[in-house]
């Protein structure tokens, strides 16, 4: 681990956590169990954590009982601390049955004696528990480094697989309704850097959130034209020109181009579904179908997010969609669900998936500001408000401040932004 910032956060997450263990014993001195992760690496907060930590949970409760104490989330990930009337020897040993599962490999139950004593395998005479991917033993892997980082993750991610829930269908219509929320729904969230919001304008003097509002009102028939084209199987070039309106509506309406990039952006996920029925599963294949055709179709098409993208060597809106929108996909949409999952606040959860996108989308509209710098701010804030959230602290007073910094500098993430209402929208409908 060649991060100070992560080693000391860990480090005081562990300290913390064996505060609130003496904490709890001091309480009732009865044993008691910390139930949490064994991940390597800076993510603590892979898909599927949380549920694979609440089975856990419930397995030990029917097991010897349990009062729960805390379920809390620190740098090191989510965990669940409890207390057992059971003697601390059989709680250990039902601790070690859970752990000999399928996935268990990636559990830590540690068991606490009444007088503060861990009981571990050795007081029970019992070996080292193994390494993630061999059968030697953890520790002696871990220290001769034998497996590399990439290696751990792809296990990691294969035992949580089973963990990671499936999102029902997205029905065409359903999404097509929460499209427009999920653009509601990011326009509402509050503060967001250099973007609109209930505050302020951001750093786009040309907009309010009323004008905001209002080009969202104008989305639903957008989002019926696609439908009846989809219905009516027609051309391509059909599905274009019911963007194209959109876009003129939008403008004529509030005299500015406000969410151009999201017509574009959703009408490629509504088709995608129409054409997968709605499997999840499916879906990014076929949003990189569409995205195909389109391009091919209109290859020669001038714009400014082309030149910028150009000018840049950056593959921007336009590959992100041929490759089926993975910073959606494969990145933000898992881990905002983890985080409502594990019980964040709502807007916590918002900003979690707003920070994940900040270092993974190639925002034109960052660059056409603000230049290859402006990409790199983003991604270096959405790094650092990630792992502020995985603290636990308070986002607001950071997004404030970089609001102020961002509207100084003119630079906004409008590329961000559509990501989120379209994320917003998928959760809604897979709900």
């Amino acid at each position: 681990m060649n991060d100070p910032e992560l080693r000391a956060d860990l480090l005081a997450a562990r300290d913390a956590r064996a505060e609130q263990v003496q904490s709890a014993l001091a309480r009732n001195p009865v044993p008691v169990l910390m139930i949490s992760a064994n991940v390597p690496g800076p993510d603590k907060f892979r898909p599927g954590l949380a549920r694979m930590l609440q089975a856990a949970l419930d397995s030990l409760h029917a097991a010897i009982g349990l009062e729960l104490v805390v379920s809390r989330r620190d740098r090191g990930g989510p965990f669940h601390l409890a207390a057992s009337a059971a003697a601390p020897a059989a709680a250990k040993r039902a601790a070690m049955a859970i752990e000999a599962g399928p996935s268990g490999r990636l559990l830590d139950l540690d068991v606490y004696a009444p007088d503060g004593v861990q009981v571990d395998r050795a007081l029970l005479g019992l070996p080292p528990r193994p390494c993630l991917v061999c059968a030697e033993p953890a520790r002696e892997c871990i220290r001769l480094g034998r497996h590399s980082p990439e290696e751990l993750m792809e296990r990691v991610d294969a035992l949580l697989r089973p963990w990671r829930p499936t999102p029902r269908p997205l029905l065409p219509e359903t999404l097509a309704a929460n499209l427009s929320l999920g653009a509601l729904r990011e326009l509402e969230l509050t503060p967001k850097p250099g973007l609109v919001d209930r505050r302020d304008s951001g750093s786009h003097p040309d907009l309010s959130l009323a004008r905001m509002r209002a080009s969202v009102a104008l989305l639903p028939r957008y989002f019926d034209s696609i439908l009846q084209c989809s219905r009516e199987g027609r051309p391509l070039p059909a599905f274009v020109q019911a963007g194209i309106e959109a876009e003129q509506r939008m403008t004529q309406a509030i005299q500015c181009n406000a969410h151009k990039g999201y017509i574009f952006l959703a009408g490629l996920a509504l088709m995608g579904a129409w054409a997968c029925g709605g499997r999840p599963e499916l879906l990014p294949g076929a949003i990189a179908e569409r995205a195909q055709a389109f391009f091919a179709h209109f290859s020669a098409q001038d714009s400014h997010g082309a030149r910028i993208r150009g000018q840049h060597g950056l593959g921007g809106i336009r590959a992100e969609a041929l490759q089926g929108l993975p910073a959606v996909f494969e990145h933000g949409w898992p881990r905002y669900r983890e985080a409502l999952e594990t019980g964040w606040d709502p807007d916590h959860a918002a900003f979690y998936l707003m920070a994940v996108l900040m270092q993974r989308v190639e925002d034109t509209t960052a660059v056409s500001r603000c230049g290859l710098e402006g990409l790199d701010r983003l991604r270096r804030d959405g790094a650092a408000l990630q792992r502020l959230l995985e603290r636990g602290h308070d986002p607001e007073p950071m997004l404030a401040g970089l609001n102020q910094e961002y509207r100084a500098a003119g630079l906004t993430m409008g590329g961000v932004a559509d990501c989120m209402a379209l994320t917003f929208a998928l959760e809604e409908t897979a709900q």
